[in-house]
């Protein structure tokens, strides 16, 4: 036989563990790579998200403000009515108009348009122009944050873009407002509310990865940080669900009125890992390499040397050295116990040999006593039927009716398959009780029922028996003669249960949990062959664990004994309801 040397061991684990390191090392980069570019994506996900919320934010706050200032102007009659009549009347007949309201109202200040859109400014930053346009005058007046008015005729532009909704200027969008008169609900004029287009390349800039474009309904361009793309184009591809596609990247777009806003993040982009975080992984993946691969050796060499221990002694052994003692360095791991092992075995060689012959020995004996087991029941049963048949001839049928009873108890014994039918197993029950009958006349009463649908159900045999006669030995009442114990057979979905029921002595709660706890943990003294443990050890060991035997009180006195097996196949057969006394 070839000798290999721990040598040989060496090269083989050497190999595997450093391509095994390898490979650890590999999936760990990839992992964490992947991960990387995964929590950058999600990172510029949630930005991109953010800034269009933000941005779309912006907006809504805009076209609220709006909303209120427009709100605000026909709360106050006054600034209203010098707002309509400003919209309306020439200049002389609106200079006449407010001092005339001045001295009639006999007020300290007067608050006309001027003030209010004053106040408007102040109120909100991010306003900043509002143009009054009158439709009948066709004069727009420009107010802007420093108090300033600047007044001129609206040109043909102007009224395009007004007529269009088209209300975009260089840095400044509008929201148009038209003003009523409450009277008569006639439209004389509008206000244009102009604010701060700045603010979206401030949203964008907090979130410099991603893209911010604005615009309209007219497609004209409120802000763009990218510039690529004309904001028709994106429309278009917007109306037919193109978008994403047209512009290769993450898309998130929502609309405020006449405005939409589109953020986008080109997907080249949006897991693109940054070189030093790149740079880093390949670097802690080639640190973790070396350290790994040091430790491997380093390991491996100490494995080395005391497997030459190891097998120099088992050497010695193979040669007929049995005093040989391996050293023992007490590291608690595996080959400390190997070497402690193989020290105890060389110790007790001879001792383990003669148990094992021993042991053949005792096997043998327990063969022959198994033998002698099943000649013992056979030649009881041909006994009994032999005393059986003299009875009857004379004449003692009751003795005859006894002994059938125990001679059909013997021969399910010796006969039967391991496995029968439920009826069989009633049966054997039937006249096992039959025995009682003869022995407390008139004390107990028996009952059997069983749907007729279950009687073919197979089930191992003699498991009704010992917990018969557990009953008769610890739990009749023999003072009494109302005794009763009855045996019913249920069936929920897959599961078979035999109820043995009586109105006996029973058992104290403890006594229950105790017992209960015993039957579910499968315990049986050594010793024990017959009895409701090993009637509980046969269920689980043929039908699982899962299944067995449960005792509880029953209402009103005695004790309740519940079988519980799972039988492969059920087929139908002959019912039985039988009660004797």
């Amino acid at each position: 036989m070839e000798v290999k040397t721990s040598g040989q061991l060496y090269s083989k684990l050497f190999y595997i563990d450093t391509a095994i390191l390898c490979c650890v090392v590999l999936a760990m980069t990839v992992f964490f790579f992947t991960s990387t570019r995964n929590r950058f994506l999600e990172q510029n996900l949630k930005y991109m998200g953010m800034m269009s919320e933000s941005a779309d934010s912006y907006l809504k706050e805009t076209s609220d403000i709006a909303e209120y200032i427009h709100e605000d102007l026909y709360k106050s009659s006054m600034e209203l009515n010098d707002a309509l009549h400003y919209l309306t009347d020439g200049p002389a007949d609106y200079q006449q108009y407010r001092l005339d309201t001045y001295f009639d109202s006999k007020i300290s200040e007067y608050k006309g348009i001027e003030a209010f859109f004053l106040d408007a400014f102040q109120a909100y930053q991010s306003l900043s122009r509002i143009m009054f346009y009158s439709y009948e005058r066709g004069m727009v007046t420009e107010y802007t944050r420093d108090g300033k008015s600047y007044k001129r005729f609206a040109d043909k532009v102007f009224l395009k873009r007004v007529e269009s909704g088209d209300l975009v200027e260089e840095n400044c969008f509008f929201y148009l407002k038209e003003i009523r008169d409450p009277i008569n609900m006639q439209v004389k004029g509008c206000m244009l509310l102009g604010f701060e287009s700045g603010k979206f390349e401030s949203i964008r800039q907090y979130y410099s990865r991603a893209e911010l474009a604005v615009f309209n309904d007219a497609g004209t361009v409120v802000f763009d940080s990218n510039g690529n793309y004309k904001a028709s184009e994106i429309m278009e591809a917007e109306d037919a669900g193109t978008l994403e596609s047209f512009l290769g990247a993450y898309v998130e777009q929502s609309q405020t009125g006449r405005y939409h806003t589109i953020s986008y993040l080109e997907k080249r982009l949006a897991s693109a890992v940054p070189m030093p975080v790149i740079l880093m992984i390949l670097l802690v993946g080639l640190g973790a390499l070396a350290l790994g691969e040091t430790f491997v050796r380093y390991h491996l060499k100490r494995l080395e040397q005391r497997l030459d221990r190891i097998l120099d002694g088992m050497i010695k052994v193979m040669e007929g050295d049995l005093k040989v003692r391996i050293p023992s360095n007490r590291n608690g791991d595996e080959l400390d116990v190997i070497s402690s092992y193989f020290n105890e075995m060389c110790i007790n060689l001879e001792e383990h040999i003669n148990k094992r012959y021993l042991a053949e020995i005792e096997q043998k004996n327990a063969e022959m006593a198994a033998l002698q087991s099943q000649i013992n029941p056979h030649f009881l049963y041909n006994t009994l039927e032999a005393v059986r048949m003299m009875a009857i001839c004379n004449g003692d049928r009751e003795v005859g009716k006894m002994l059938y009873s125990l001679a059909v108890t013997f021969r399910a014994q010796i006969k039967e398959a391991d496995v029968i039918t439920l009826a069989q197993e009633l049966h054997y029950s039937k006249k096992y009780i039959e025995l009682f009958e003869f022995r407390y006349p008139g004390q107990f009463q028996m009952l059997m029922e069983c749907p007729e649908e279950y009687l073919q159900i197979p089930v191992i045999k003699f498991v009704l028996q010992p917990i018969i006669e557990n009953y008769f030995i610890h739990g009749i009442r023999m003072k009494e003669t109302d005794n009763f114990i009855r045996i019913s057979v249920e069936k929920e979905k897959e599961e078979v249960k035999i109820v043995v029921e009586d109105n006996g002595i029973g058992m104290t709660e403890t006594e229950l949990a105790v017992k209960n706890r015993e039957l579910a943990e499968n315990f049986m003294e050594k010793q024990a062959s017959i009895g409701i443990a090993n009637v509980n050890r046969r269920l689980k060991a043929v039908y699982g664990k899962g299944y067995g035997i449960h005792m509880e009180a029953r209402p009103g006195g005695g004790l309740r004994v519940i079988l519980r097996f799972r039988p492969q196949e059920a087929p139908a057969g002959e019912g039985c309801r039988d009660r004797e006394n």
